[in-house]
């Protein structure tokens, strides 16, 4: 399963770092094979020299040893990442039919200027974890925000006091944090391989890498579309 997840400038340039790395890796462990190879091996030998070379460097691949691709250095971390949440033990329920889960926000989250997209290919298991764990996690927030927007009404989405005084109209200060709190409690899938891709790099995810620049005035609602 391929995604590609949108995220700042800065952490794509982190993982892509990180990759340049591990591509260096790669070679010097690729070097170092083949200066084992004997100079007088027949072609047919030679062919059987090279498979069982390859053979070593797809175990080195799978044990994680060896991180050449964006993918390689984020899966690990991934695991990682779903165990902490607690969502690999737990046996997800399909998402609901029609609904984009790997496409598209979920109802309630604002849209986001992320300047990059980082493609990375999970396993279909993972993936599947990922796309259900956000979406289960995160429905009775956004069950409980569209309540809040049918009792308050969709024009108080953006609405901020910022110190003044409620006046008795409209939502209160209280209203307002409760409106705050649902939204911030939204899980979306890009949210969880943002989190694993700063975990892959050490890099805190609340920190200023995984923030994106300011998104155009037309895009701030919080209607459905790309995160």
């Amino acid at each position: 399963m391929w995604i590609s997840v949108r995220c700042s400038a800065v952490l794509a340039a982190a993982v892509a770092a990180r990759v340049q790395q591990e591509r260096a890796v790669e070679k010097a462990w690729w070097k170092a094979r083949k200066a084992e190879m004997p100079d007088d091996l027949t072609p047919r030998r030679r062919s059987a020299w090279l498979a069982a070379a390859q053979a070593a460097y797809e175990v080195e691949l799978s044990a994680g040893r060896l991180r050449g691709t964006a993918s390689a250095v984020v899966v690990p971390a991934l695991r990682e990442e779903l165990a902490e949440r607690g969502w690999l033990a737990v046996k997800w329920r399909r998402v609901p039919a029609g609904y984009r889960s790997r496409k598209a926000r979920p109802w309630g989250i604002s849209a986001q200027g992320w300047e990059k997209r980082v493609p990375l290919k999970l396993p279909d298991e993972l993936g599947e974890v990922v796309a259900r764990g956000s979406y289960w996690t995160s429905a009775p927030h956004v069950a409980a925000l569209q309540r809040w927007y049918k009792r308050h009404g969709g024009q108080h989405s953006g609405t901020r006091r910022e110190g003044r005084v409620w006046r008795g109209a409209g939502p209160s200060d209280a209203d307002l944090k409760k409106r705050d709190d649902l939204q911030a409690a939204i899980v979306t899938t890009h949210m969880v391989l943002r989190a694993a891709m700063c975990r892959a790099l050490d890099i805190d995810p609340a920190g200023q890498v995984t923030r994106a620049r300011r998104p155009p005035a037309d895009e701030a609602e919080a209607a459905a579309g790309p995160e």
